[in-house]
């Protein structure tokens, strides 16, 4: 049979039931949706946004060893329909393009990837408070979808309306990722100055633990050494986008690290509806490089371009089509090459001769106790056969072994610079008893090594691991390749 043909049946309108889907597994799968707690409270402030917050409190405690996260806003609130439909899976709530909100889903999925217990305190103004919530062990113990919706008390509501509209709470935090209150407080506070850095400056207030958020500008456009290369607005596919695109100043390379001047930190920052979703993203335009480090560049658009750009659910990320991704390659391109040389024009400017005298002495001095390559054994006669060992026995001769390789025999060890591009971070060769280690001053790792040139001992330390390693390829050629390339992935992966 060549093809198969499916026949045309007409469904009976009888046959049609209800598919709900299986409680327990479906919310045990949002779960797994990838966000981590920062990015979850984040897409839980983007409500208290869309609700018209102009302060927004977070709270961070830990209490009887759960540690209880509380999100408080001034918005408009909710009355029981409003807080009856925010507690259901894609909630039917009235949205516009300029809401941070996109499928309805953000209250609910983004508390249960860091909690089992939610709880809404909500009132609008004028009215009467309700309090609602769910609890994912109730519903896994029953396999039913069961929420919670209930007026607040006289007394309750006077204590907790004063100050705010809407509070969320979030205990039974199995999965935050990081137990201890202050430490996660730190890094959220920063998070949050990104991600909301234009409501932020705009007047929205935001406070972790009773310290105010600020906003934090990955482009640093308030630093008078930035350059603003390009900023315009943009035709695409289905609407307008705008970019903006800056070098960084350069304040040195510590002065850089400092300043957040590094590999990871280059690349696109997408903004959507003023609210950031993805940094440093690269589209692959180039590698994440040292030689980058100082290419920024913004990406904006509005919620009715994310069909265009494929918004995911978390609003975390965006794939745009290949036409959009060409046409801001066509624009930047050029920027980027033009960084990229002045990356390599600054890195230059600290290359220099670093010295290595005190490796290469004590390598000398101790040349004895190291294990040498066979074209630096001293070879000798024994019994008739030349350059072997013979065995006790008498049998046929066996090749040196690693732990024979222990001659007087002088060695040397050279180190020099030279610049390979993208290769490995060292190359070695031998000629005669000298061994040639040149490291790649193109390689990041190199910059490591021309920060502390002027402290001997760091030199020397890092020298004597590279040594070894070079000395451990010339010993078992066959492996070198591998343990290189293994060698070099890690240090790039660290660095950029």
């Amino acid at each position: 049979m060549d093809s198969i043909t499916t026949p045309e049946i007409r469904v009976n309108a009888a046959s049609f039931r209800s598919n709900p889907p299986n409680p327990q597994r479906t919310l045990s799968a949002l779960r797994e949706l990838g966000y981590d707690s920062y990015s979850a409270i984040a897409d839980l402030i983007d409500n208290s946004i869309d609700a018209g917050a102009e302060r927004v409190a977070i709270s961070i405690i830990e209490h009887d060893g759960d540690i209880v996260v509380e999100i408080a806003d001034n918005g408009n609130g909710m009355d029981e329909a409003r807080l009856d439909e925010a507690l259901r899976l894609g909630s039917d709530t009235s949205r516009v393009e300029n809401d941070l909100g996109k499928f309805g889903m953000g209250l609910v999925t983004a508390s249960i990837s860091m909690s089992k217990r939610v709880e809404v305190f909500s009132k609008m103004n004028g009215g009467t408070g309700f309090y609602g919530g769910f609890d994912l062990e109730m519903i896994e113990e029953v396999n039913e979808f069961r929420k919670w919706v209930q007026p607040v008390d006289e007394i309750s509501n006077g204590k907790l309306f004063d100050d705010w509209s809407t509070m969320i709470r979030l205990s039974k935090t199995d999965r935050i990722n990081n137990r201890r209150p202050s430490e996660f407080a730190n890094v959220l506070r920063k998070r949050l100055g990104q991600v909301f850095r234009k409501f932020l400056k705009a007047g929205t207030k935001i406070s972790v633990n009773g310290k105010a958020v600020e906003p934090l500008d990955p482009l640093m456009l308030a630093d008078k050494g930035t350059s603003l290369v390009f900023d315009e607005p943009i035709e695409v596919e289905g609407g307008t986008i705008h970019l903006r695109v800056v070098d960084l100043p350069d304040y040195g390379q510590h002065g850089n690290r400092d300043m957040g001047i590094i590999p990871q930190n280059s690349g696109f920052y997408i903004m959507r509806n003023n609210r950031e979703i993805e940094e440093a993203k690269t589209f692959d335009f180039y590698k994440k490089h040292p030689d980058f480090s100082h290419f920024r560049a913004e990406v904006e658009f509005d919620g009715s371009l994310d069909s265009v750009l494929h918004t995911d659910v978390k609003k975390m990320s965006i794939n745009p089509p290949k036409s959009v991704l060409d046409k801001i390659l066509s624009i930047t391109s050029g920027m980027i090459k033009e960084s990229g040389r002045q990356g390599r024009k600054r890195a230059n400017a600290n290359k220099g001769s670093i010295d290595h005298s005190l490796a290469e002495g004590n390598i000398k001095r101790r040349s004895q106790l190291i294990p040498k390559p066979k074209a630096l054994l001293e070879t000798r006669e024994r019994k008739g056969i030349k350059g072997t060992h013979e065995s006790k026995d008498g049998q046929k001769p066996r090749s040196p072994h690693v732990s024979d390789l222990k001659t007087p025999a002088g060695l040397r060890v050279e180190f020099n610079e030279a610049d390979y591009g993208e290769g490995p971070f060292y190359s070695v060769r031998q000629d005669g008893k000298t061994v040639f280690v040149t490291y790649n001053r193109e390689h990041p790792f190199w910059r490591e090594i021309v920060e502390h040139a002027n402290e001997p001992k760091v030199v020397a330390t890092l020298d004597y691991l590279v040594f070894g390693l070079a000395n451990a390829e010339l010993l078992v050629p066959e492996q070198a390749a591998i343990v290189k390339a293994n060698v070099n992935a890690t240090l790039v992966g660290l660095l950029v």
